[in-house]
């Protein structure tokens, strides 16, 4: 089990800048999340595995299905 941590520190964790990646234009932190989509061709259903950069530039049109 993993040390607990007060609210003091957690808040200064995720403050931090350390090893995070900022969006020039919004100003917020590019998160790289997994998507998960049907293969095409396919008779049955499999998925098909895909790693976006997402931020608030581009949260909308990635989560609504627009951009894959």
């Amino acid at each position: 089990m993993g040390k607990i941590k007060s609210f003091n520190a957690k808040l200064a964790h995720d403050l931090s800048t350390d090893g995070k990646v900022i969006c020039p234009v919004c100003n917020t932190e590019i998160k790289r999340v997994k998507l998960v989509s049907q293969k095409k061709g396919t008779a049955g259903w499999s998925p098909r595995y895909d790693f976006a950069k997402i931020c608030k530039c581009n949260e909308a049109e990635i989560m609504n299905g627009t951009n894959l």
